[in-house]
């Protein structure tokens, strides 16, 4: 549910952020390490129309939505050492928040190899998947904070010989300013 101020509503314990709020908690170009460009995808949000969402209980409209808002931007490395895509999902409650992480983390392993990172946020998984005959090499790391599903994908990763530790570098300030969004504050956090 929207506020016209872009502010998060409270849902009984879970904080649920609308499309503004998860605009806000995408990092802006001034959040990112120094170098880093704007990619191909702007930074931008919107509401899942309230007609497509499905309910807490799971009750809605076939092919209903589970997650209510979205954000997405890109970001590219230095020196053209590949790029990194944002999605966020925000879901109406902890309950399927979880579940949806539980979800994407068994299918992530199809085909992908498990990478060892520090954990971000309340729950986080990463996967290195080998290169395809349409794509290279990527490495992608999905974190649950709250109500929100962040998962970020370094395309190109073989670019960067630092990749991993590049994106876990960013998942850690996603999930910080996620949980700044999430307490009502502005999000302010950087990656260094």
């Amino acid at each position: 549910m929207s506020d016209a101020r872009g502010e998060s509503r409270q849902s009984g314990s879970d904080t649920v952020l609308d499309a503004e709020a998860l605009r806000k908690a995408l990092p802006d170009l001034q959040s990112m390490p120094v170098g880093w460009k704007s990619g191909l995808t702007q930074l931008k949000a919107r509401e899942v129309p309230r007609e497509k969402r499905c309910s807490k209980n799971g009750d809605g409209p076939e092919g209903c939505w589970w997650h209510w808002s979205t954000g997405t931007v890109q970001y590219r490395a230095p020196g053209d050492s590949g790029a990194v895509n944002w999605d966020l999902l925000a879901c109406p409650g902890r309950e399927v928040a979880s579940r949806a992480f539980k979800n994407r983390k068994k299918n992530g392993a199809i085909g992908a190899a498990e990478v060892s990172m520090q954990r971000a946020g309340d729950e986080s998984v990463a996967y290195a998947d080998p290169r395809a005959p349409y794509a290279g090499p990527r490495i992608t790391m999905t974190v649950r904070v709250g109500t929100v599903i962040a998962v970020l994908t370094y395309q190109d990763s073989d670019k960067d010989p630092n990749s991993a530790q590049a994106l876990e570098s960013l998942a850690q300030m996603q999930a910080k300013r996620l949980r700044q969004a999430e307490l009502g504050q502005v999000p302010t956090a950087k990656a260094g």
